[in-house]
């Protein structure tokens, strides 16, 4: 079997064991076999009101074949296959993302509100890790061909600090949600008061605008 291949069937099967217990999902029980996403419907009732007519195509697609580009502030890109991608994943509970870095390249501290998360190391090498809410570190170097998860709602991250690693990251949840840290509290619209964010770190007005400027979007 070649790498690729099995590298799917990995896959398959962290999908399975996320997907088990659904009592624990990040998402509701379908009622339904399928309900592939109207996404041209502006009205959503948590997920998206099903499309009449559907193909093998709503059920498929390439959106993370190819790498992406990390020519960015923390060097990494993160692109999904869930239901915005993929419609045919409403209501399944389940959505997967590739995540390219470069050498030194940071996914920052994050959370998803909506899921658990598994990755995969397709290539390369990664130290990860997240934070119980008892403020509790549990980090790993993690290698090729090994996977890590990350429970639901907690704060994690990853950092590439070798070569260039393509990571695949399965979900329990059509649409997880991403909560960055850093851009989350300093380059939000409208932006989250400087009173309160100086308080918070104990810095200057002078140190937070300055970490604004830097984490701002790019006009």
């Amino acid at each position: 079997m070649s790498a690729f291949g099995k590298f799917v069937v990995i896959m398959a099967v962290v999908m399975l064991a996320i997907s088990l217990d659904k009592a624990c999902a990040g998402d509701p029980d379908m009622l339904q076999d399928v309900c592939v996403a109207d996404l041209s419907n502006s009205l959503t009732v948590n997920g998206y009101f099903c499309k009449k007519n559907f193909s093998e195509i709503d059920f498929s697609s390439m959106a993370i074949a190819k790498a992406g580009a990390t020519n960015n502030t923390f060097g990494s890109v993160v692109t999904g296959a869930n239901v915005m991608r993929v419609p045919g994943l409403n209501t399944l509970g389940v959505s997967m993302a590739r995540i390219d870095y470069a050498p030194g390249g940071i996914n920052p501290p994050h959370t998803h509100p909506r899921a658990t998360e598994m990755i995969f190391v397709l290539e390369g090498e990664l130290d990860v890790g997240f934070i119980t809410t008892s403020n509790v570190l549990i980090t790993k170097h993690i290698v090729k061909g090994e996977v890590f998860s990350f429970p639901r709602g907690l704060v994690h991250f990853q950092q590439n600090n070798g070569d260039v690693p393509a990571v695949v990251a399965g979900f329990n949840s059509q649409l997880p949600g991403t909560h960055s840290i850093a851009t989350t509290l300093f380059a939000s619209s409208p932006s989250v008061p400087d009173s309160v964010l100086t308080k918070t770190f104990q810095v200057g007005t002078k140190q937070i605008q300055k970490i604004k400027s830097r984490l701002a979007p790019k006009k």
